[in-house]
């Protein structure tokens, strides 16, 4: 396609902004009011410079004006009205797109259009993210999940990522395709003398090309700004130099509007892209573990909750405050600067108590609701043996998710309401009993209580319980003990003690050998080869983004070993019948991790809990697992398979797979991944400084905190090709939750469900009461075909229709 003949071969779209980071080199406090003073900059230009148009995104800084600065909102509103003020990108911020789930994504547009309608009546359609350190493969179902029809973005820049032209189309799953642009100029922003430097760039790229219609980001950045005075005018007086070039000041809508109409007529000349869109400063994908930890806790226990509150509780008018304020932290903290672990210490003090308050206000809720129901479920127990005897513990316990539990259950209740002073130094004699939901006895494993007080005094009795759980629904289970010795539960010991300590459930097999630790998965070395795990040092002396720049590469491909840690001790902590767990110890120079093996009865999934203690500087912890074959990642919005190329980020779960041999890892916590043609490597923990952009050795500036110096702690599944990962990482962020109420008769049988239920390749990505007392659901379909959708809710069953490969659904149901 040539261009266009006109008075103008080009015609360039000037799109001035204020990239502006909340929080960064900076708290909230003044990055938010940062934003009002940038607007109202800005808009006092406009007021000068009538040609002048301005584009902003992120609903949270709109907020924040219209809260604080009324006056000032109404300017804004009247730009708008006029036409000269574009609102974008549809976001509540602009998030990290590698790192926050599918869900908090999808609710940054649900949260941020919806603000936008409410206070302007418009829903962006174009999403723009100037600075997030690369884009997710499901960015694009997610994207068209909310009628997103174009995006921007800058980064990665062009010796990043290679484009061959500014324009393309960006293919999601389900044969949707987004059209995109990335500027020919790297960055977003302009510094105060360079705008001609850039306008001489972009026309050269242009020229490169055979687009008429050209996008020029111009204005300050990272700490607000946008543009200047200079700016203006430089701009106009290079187009009178150029008269090649018409320079419009435009708005995102409009340019992409242009775009749309010259894309329409080069059919087949605008590539095409799938997969990731470039990766980004790497080392932000494992920066400041401690956050990330926080962080994905509370965004599983929200969705937990949220879905609880929705199914459980019956009150006209639901209690969404609480919940919202509890996402606002979620959806803030997503922020590209907070949630990669690349902002000040100060502010990250800041950032892990808000978030705290999301956690508790989803605790909160989640207990309230809970109660609802078990203010209605039969929750009564036999009388008292005898008098002044205690009776048995009532125990609901609930499923959340969509898809039927079974597994174990662990249990822990007060057996009276003071010490049983007859069995003093008798604790494992104490005849506890557990009944399931018709009073008929339950087996059982006691296992150690939380507590270690008065270890000689039983008090408290935690047992590991077999439980069968209806989706989205409940059982009651009764502890309590006899007078007489209750016989204990037989079955086949999974653990041994003897030369080679090790526990196994028949499918897994964890043995202690020759000072190293050996796990048979259907009684073949898990690993490749007859390769065990490592846990290795790495130097790593970038700071929070890795390399920049140069050493981007490099930085992301750390081969340098500081040491390998050698398991120093090891202890059986349980021996079964039902789960046996072999607790390790593994000693570095400076730091220590104890890696907790359990197996379980008639579990697929070999689980890991980790502590580790962290006390490096310039370093990062890998855990290599030794593997070949393809990998495959889950990422937000989607999952991909991705060549070995540095340090990469993960979602919930990644597998690696060679012939029929599967090699999977999901975590709670975990998400920087890399790998070889011989391993598997997940970081586990970084050593870098706070804020940190140069290279700094391990003894240098002494006085800078290292990040994550002390106890992290995380979990992890392994697991091969008989269990889906989406169902290990269901498992393993929203296991059944416990609760012990009261004892009383209910309308509600012992053991029942609310009556949700999914497809098993359908995933739950938000179920919540809405304040009209409907009920709003969002799925993904993760099969790789096209799935029909139905759902049964409260007794009724609703065909939500067909929903392609990876496609994002969002449905109201009655209330």
């Amino acid at each position: 396609m040539s261009p266009t003949k006109t008075s103008s071969t080009y015609v360039f779209h000037l799109l001035p902004n204020a990239h502006l980071d909340p929080v960064w080199l900076w708290d909230w406090r003044e990055g938010l009011n940062e934003g009002l003073k940038t607007c109202e900059t800005v808009l006092n230009l406009m007021d000068e410079f009538p040609q002048l148009t301005f584009i902003r995104g992120e609903s949270a800084i709109y907020q924040h004006i219209e809260k604080t600065a009324p006056a000032l909102f109404r300017r804004i509103e009247h730009m708008i009205q006029a036409g000269r003020w574009d609102v974008v990108g549809g976001t509540v911020i602009q998030p990290d797109s590698n790192l926050a789930s599918t869900e908090t994504l999808c609710r940054q547009f649900e949260v941020g259009l919806a603000y936008f309608e409410s206070r302007f009546g418009l829903r962006p359609t174009i999403s723009w993210q100037a600075d997030s350190f690369g884009h997710t493969p499901g960015w694009p179902n997610i994207l068209a999940a909310f009628g997103m029809e174009g995006f921007a973005f800058t980064r990665p820049p062009e010796k990043e990522f290679h484009l061959t032209s500014p324009l393309f189309w960006w293919e999601g799953d389900h044969q949707n395709r987004l059209m995109c642009y990335r500027q020919y100029w790297e960055a977003y922003c302009s510094e105060r003398d360079n705008l001609t430097k850039k306008l001489d760039a972009t026309l050269a790229g242009a020229k490169a090309n055979s687009y008429r219609h050209v996008g020029v980001f111009m204005g300050l950045g990272d700490h607000g700004g946008g543009p200047s005075r200079r700016h203006i005018l430089d701009a106009e007086k290079w187009g009178k130099q150029h008269p090649e070039v018409e320079i419009r000041f435009s708005t995102m809508h409009g340019f992409f509007g242009e775009l749309k109409k010259e894309a329409a007529h080069a059919i087949g000349e605008v590539p095409v892209i799938r997969g990731d869109l470039g990766y980004s400063l790497r080392g932000c994908y494992a920066s400041v573990q401690k956050f990330k930890s926080l962080y994905r806790k509370a965004e599983a226990i929200l969705t937990d909750a949220e879905a609880t509150h929705a199914l459980l509780d019956s009150q006209d008018k639901p209690a969404v405050a609480p919940l919202q304020e509890a996402w606002d932290s979620v959806l803030f903290n997503a922020f590209h600067d907070i949630l990669p672990g690349s902002s000040i210490e100060r502010a990250f003090e800041e950032q892990i108590a808000w978030t705290g308050l999301a956690i508790h206000r989803a605790r909160d809720i989640r207990f309230a609701a809970m109660n609802t129901l078990a203010s209605q479920v039969d929750t009564s127990v036999p009388p008292a043996r005898k008098s002044d005897a205690p009776t048995d513990v009532p125990v609901l316990v609930w499923n959340v998710n969509p898809h039927p539990f079974k597994g174990l259950v662990e249990l822990e209740a007060a057996l009276d309401y003071r010490p049983l002073w007859q069995y003093q130094h008798r604790v494992d004699e104490v005849p506890v009993v557990v009944f399931d939901h018709q009073g008929k006895p339950l087996p059982f494993q006691e296992i150690a209580t939380e507590h270690t007080a008065m270890s000689d005094l039983p008090w408290r009795k935690r047992v590991l319980v077999p439980l069968e759980i209806p989706a989205c629904g409940w059982t009651i289970v009764r502890m309590g003990f006899r007078d007489k010795f209750a016989k204990k539960t037989t079955g086949s010991c999974l653990a041994q003690t003897k030369k080679n300590p090790s526990i196994t459930n028949g499918e897994w097999k964890v043995e202690v050998k020759n000072g190293d630790i050996k796990i048979l998965h259907h009684n073949q070395n898990f690993f490749s080869g007859k390769n065990s795990l490592e846990l290795q040092v790495v130097e790593d002396p970038w700071g929070s983004w890795g390399g920049m720049d140069a050493d981007e590469k490099i930085s992301s491909s750390l081969k340098n070993l500081r040491e390998t840690w050698k398991l120093t001790r090891h202890a059986i902590l349980e021996s079964g019948p039902f789960r046996a767990k072999l607790w390790t110890r593994w000693q570095g120079k400076n730091s220590w991790i104890d890696l907790t093996f359990s197996t379980s009865h008639n579990d697929p999934r070999l689980k890991v809990e980790g502590r580790l203690l962290w006390n490096d500087r310039s370093a990062r912890l890998k855990l290599v697992l030794p593997s070949q074959g393809a990998v495959e990642f889950d990422v937000p919005g989607g999952q991909t398979y991705r060549d070995a190329d540095g340090t990469l980020p993960m979602g919930r779960w990644v597998r690696r797979t060679q012939g029929n041999k599967t090699l999977g890892f999901a975590s709670d916590v975990l998400g920087c991944v890399d790998f070889s043609p011989q391993a598997l490597c997940i970081t586990l923990a970084r050593a870098s400084r706070y804020a940190n952009s140069s290279k700094t050795d391990p003894t240098e500036k002494m006085w800078l905190p290292a990040v994550d110096c002390g106890e992290l702690k995380f979990q992890f599944c392994l697991f091969g090709n008989d269990i889906s990962p989406d169902c290990v990482v269901e498992n393993l962020l929203t296991p059944p939750n416990v609760l012990l109420p009261s004892s009383h008769p209910g309308t509600l049988p012992t053991k029942g469900s609310v009556g949700l239920a999914l497809p098993a390749t359908v995933r739950l990505l938000a179920l919540r009461k809405l304040p009209n007392g409907k009920t709003s659901i969002r799925v993904q379909n993760r099969d790789s075909k096209s799935t029909r959708v139905t759902v049964s809710f409260k007794k009724k069953k609703h065909d939500l229709g067909k929903l392609g490969p990876q496609q994002i659904g969002t449905f109201i149901l009655p209330g």
